[in-house]
């Protein structure tokens, strides 16, 4: 996979989705841009439908260019610098907790299968590695969803019920975790996954996303 991107981006080279500038393949955006992300971002705390969410940036323009990238685009690639901004709020948002271990939102089979990985997944691997914290898949997507983006507020708190199912109620029971998806929109998503978790009698579920759309939207807007 890797030499196979070093050959394309021979013919058609990587630019920052930001400047266009040229750059290389492993980064998210040229240095100048990079550094202005590191500079001026500010962790935002927001609710996954009741439980504690924390994300590095506001889901606008710069940063929507960029995740659309990593999830439609298989920029997986971006993903280690991604986790070493996020890695730094996890540790100052959640300082003390001592999570046993770190997980993300699932995808249904057939979503799998057709986009080749899971982002949040990746993405919750590397901080997993960053916080010396060990991986564990810990829920199933079982149904098939409408993809939340496409819906309503209202449509969206339906659309998530009996979505996802525990693998393991004993593993989990007692433990702390730290769930990642990629954004956090109306918090529906999230929401349901922790809800599912807790069932299981964990002690501790907090959550942690790259970006955040929550009260950037109206509820009737559909995004």
């Amino acid at each position: 996979m890797e030499f196979v991107r070093k050959l394309t981006a021979l013919f058609y080279p990587e630019r920052c989705p930001y400047c266009s500038a040229l750059i290389e393949a492993t980064r998210i955006a040229c240095e100048k841009c990079y550094d202005e992300l590191r500079r001026k971002h500010i962790p935002i705390p927001s609710g996954a439908r009741g439980f504690r969410c924390i994300s590095t940036f506001v889901y606008d323009g710069r940063v929507r260019r960029m995740i659309l990238r990593l999830k439609y685009h298989d920029r997986t690639q971006y993903i280690p610098q991604i986790a070493e901004l996020l890695a730094k709020d996890i540790e100052n948002a959640y300082k003390g907790e001592g999570f046993d271990f770190i997980t993300a939102v699932p995808m249904y089979i057939t979503d799998l299968k057709k986009r080749g990985y899971n982002q949040s997944e990746l993405l919750a691997k590397e901080l997993g590695r960053l916080l010396d914290l060990p991986y564990l898949e810990t829920i199933n997507k079982i149904k098939k969803t409408k993809k939340q983006h496409h819906l309503n507020y209202k449509e969206r708190k339906t659309n998530l019920k009996g979505a996802f199912k525990v693998i393991d109620k004993d593993l989990v029971k007692g433990k702390k975790i730290l769930i990642i998806d990629d954004i956090i929109t109306s918090g529906y998503t999230l929401g349901e996954c922790c809800k599912v978790l807790a069932k299981s009698k964990l002690e501790l579920i907090c959550c942690a996303t790259i970006a955040s759309a929550q009260n950037k939207y109206p509820e009737s807007t559909v995004i």
